[in-house]
């Protein structure tokens, strides 16, 4: 297996972009796989604050997570989010996701990212046992979620507890 940025795999944004439209096609913003690529695109440089890797076995597509700006924007300390975390079916179970996280949470921590932040509507004890804390219970595009966080640096918990 191979993690790697997304904009570092030839021709990955349309196989990327099916895996998702396929998996929450009843969400807005994956509705459409030209919205979903255009938002990848935007997302995918070396020198911004965004990133999505990939896993890849050969040049299949086992997996993906990102790191995006203000996910949800109605707390404005609540900058860097991980988000579109999704396995393809024929290879969950493998511990393929959980790798994906740790690679990112190594790169915010790299970057001197304070937190990062999800929201998840059943995923909770895999994020708790990686390291994540719950937040608060929202009702978001029609379903409960928990909102948790993972501190990167001993100063954000101080900044994360006056959100």
């Amino acid at each position: 297996m191979i993690i790697t940025a997304l904009h570092h795999w030839d021709n990955g944004y349309e196989p990327l972009a099916d895996l998702l439209h396929q998996e929450w096609s009843d969400f807005e913003r994956w509705s459409s796989k030209e919205k979903i690529i255009t938002r990848l695109k935007a997302r995918s440089t070396d020198n911004g604050d965004e990133i999505t890797l990939v896993a890849l076995e050969s040049t299949v597509l086992m997996a993906t997570a990102s790191i995006i700006t203000w996910e949800l924007t109605d707390v404005p300390a609540r900058k860097y989010w991980l988000g579109e975390v999704l396995t393809a079916p024929e290879h969950r179970g493998k511990g393929v996701a959980g790798k994906l996280i740790r690679a990112l949470v190594d790169a915010a921590t790299k970057a001197g990212y304070p937190a990062l932040w999800l929201y998840t509507p059943d995923q909770q004890a895999l994020y708790h046992h990686l390291g994540w804390q719950s937040v608060e219970e929202k009702y978001i595009e029609n379903e409960w979620v928990t909102v948790m966080v993972r501190n990167l640096s001993p100063a954000s918990a101080e900044k994360v507890e006056e959100t």
